[in-house]
């Protein structure tokens, strides 16, 4: 918090964002100063008219008559809370209290900070000892939580003030964003602050290049992006990418690339390509693309993935879970990166180490089509789409006796900040059990849109569901033991149908959600079959 305050904050109400937080369209106004901290997926939003890019870990903090709008609930599963608070003026002892015109410390229309790890788990814990999930724990408590969060704000903003923006770092953002444009030294060193000489010098010893020097390679790189994701002709992406010169561009392109761009369209599977993504590795190798390296959370990596990656001799980039370690990309030195990422930024950092393949889609057969094009592989596609869809009609005909019954099927997930349900319009896990198979979701849970959406205990038993299949989430830095054991001692747990039938099924993360690839899903589809049908018939 800042020296010699003059304010004070009081905490107003706490909330679990909900359904309204991953809807596109739907607008917020904060009527309070408020803090918006998220603990799991991530998501895009508009607050005061600038895009926002939210995701785990990260605290967002907004002023009083804010507006908010979800532009992308985001393609994993957001989880969080909002914190809305009051603030009064400090005055001497007999004055009468006022409200203090607080902003947030950057001066912006919202800032945002990381929080550290162990700033995270306090709030896990306080959340969990004092469920809140309906915005009522002890007022001290909840005093508590709010100026932890307000330190982190202030705390990262003198850090911040202790390290002035640093102008190498000014030029090569300059570099990123007018890349298509023609750009000197001098230019850069004049946004450095600094001059040509010392500029290139100190460059030189950041980067291990001239300034020029890298921006070539970030060129090269967009040019090589733009030869594998469009059919534009070499003139084009020689001026798209900041070469006037066409000739000149393919003999730059050669000396950094080794071939000429027309080859480099042809020869995209012999590179040496870094995922970052265990399914998508996975898909890769179904396709006969053996990736050289993928980025995995041990925790998280499907056994049968983990063999897969072993007997194909890819490697393995340990990293934690939600975190991209750029480092440890830019040391196994792709030619090529394959995946998505979760930030912006890290998008931005990731296309200065190589060329990125990305926007991938989530579900198993539009990716595989889509890497397919990639590495002209459109033949073997074909042939794993038919192994799918064969697999899938056997799934149906054996479970043809619940489908026929309509007999409700829910997925639902434990975690260490609440319960969440597989929604029945989504993607991934979703569209197997829903859609393709065609079991059906208990009507009070048809309005939810998310992959994982929000549910009480109360919401739980208004789906009452045939057949509960239940998901204690596995998360790195997080264990969801203590609500899996509320959920099994409440009364709520004991009136379901499914649990007076016996027909809950507990299942894996690292299969059911991380491992829902080629291979998985005929594990998954195996599960189902043994689970829904041995039960049916008792």
């Amino acid at each position: 918090m800042p020296q010699n305050m003059e304010w004070i904050a009081q905490w107003r109400s706490t909330k679990a964002l909900n359904n309204t937080w991953i809807s596109a369209g739907e607008r917020h106004y904060f009527a309070s100063h408020s803090l918006i901290f998220i603990l799991d997926g991530k998501a895009t939003w508009s607050i005061n008219g600038q895009s926002v890019h939210a995701s785990f870990g990260e605290l967002i903090a907004l002023e009083e008559k804010s507006v908010l709008e979800v532009i992308d609930g985001g393609d994993m599963d957001l989880a969080g809370w909002h914190v809305q608070f009051d603030t009064y003026a400090v005055f001497e002892e007999g004055r009468e209290v006022e409200k203090y015109d607080w902003h947030v410390p950057s001066g912006e229309a919202y800032q945002k900070v990381q929080l550290p790890g162990g700033s995270l788990a306090s709030i896990i814990q306080h959340m969990s000892e004092e469920n809140t999930g309906e915005g009522r724990a002890p007022w001290v408590g909840n005093q508590h939580l709010l100026y932890e969060l307000l330190n982190n704000l202030y705390q990262q903003k003198r850090d911040n003030e202790l390290r002035p923006e640093d102008g190498i770092l000014r030029s090569v953002d300059y570099m990123r964003e007018h890349y298509d444009q023609v750009i000197t030294r001098g230019q850069l060193a004049q946004i450095a602050g600094i001059t040509p000489w010392h500029y290139s010098r100190k460059f030189n010893e950041q980067y291990g290049k001239p300034p020029l020097d890298y921006l070539a390679h970030y060129r090269i790189y967009r040019a090589q992006e733009e030869l594998l994701l469009t059919s534009a002709t070499s003139q084009d992406i020689a001026k798209k990418s900041g070469f006037e010169d066409a000739h000149y561009f393919s003999r730059r392109f050669k000396q950094l690339t080794g071939e000429s761009p027309k080859q480099y369209r042809q020869h995209l599977k012999h590179r040496r390509i870094v995922v970052l993504s265990p399914i998508c590795a996975e898909m890769m190798i179904h396709l006969g693309v053996i990736p050289y390296a993928v980025m995995v959370t041990e925790i998280l990596l499907s056994p049968h993935q983990r063999e897969q990656f072993i007997v194909h001799g890819v490697r393995l980039l340990a990293i934690t879970q939600y975190d991209m370690d750029l480092e440890l990309v830019r040391q196994v030195q792709p030619e090529i990166i394959v995946g998505n990422s979760m930030t912006e930024e890290i998008k931005r950092k990731l296309r200065t180490i190589a060329p990125l393949l990305t926007g991938l889609h989530q579900n198993i057969e539009p990716l595989l089509y889509q890497l397919a094009a990639w590495f002209h592989k459109e033949e073997a596609a074909q042939g794993i789409q038919l192994q799918l869809k064969q697999q899938v009609s056997v799934a149906q005909q054996k479970l043809q006796p619940i489908i026929q019954s309509a007999s409700t099927v829910m997925l639902l997930r434990v975690e260490a900040f609440g319960y969440r349900y597989l929604g029945g319009h989504s993607y991934g896990i979703s569209q197997l059990i829903y859609d393709q198979l065609g079991l059906a979701i208990p009507q009070a849970l048809e309005q939810g849109t998310a992959w994982f959406n929000p549910c009480s205990l109360d919401l739980l038993v208004q789906a009452n569901p045939d057949y509960l299949f239940v998901e204690k989430r596995m998360m790195q830095h997080f264990s969801a033991d203590e609500n899996m054991r509320k959920l099994l001692e409440s009364s709520q747990w004991n009136e379901l149908k499914a649990v007076k039938n016996k027909r809950v099924f507990y299942i894996d993360t690292h299969l059911w959600v991380d491992g829902h690839g080629i291979t998985g899903q005929n594990l998954i589809l195996n599960q189902m079959i043994s689970n829904l049908v041995d039960t049916a018939s008792e």
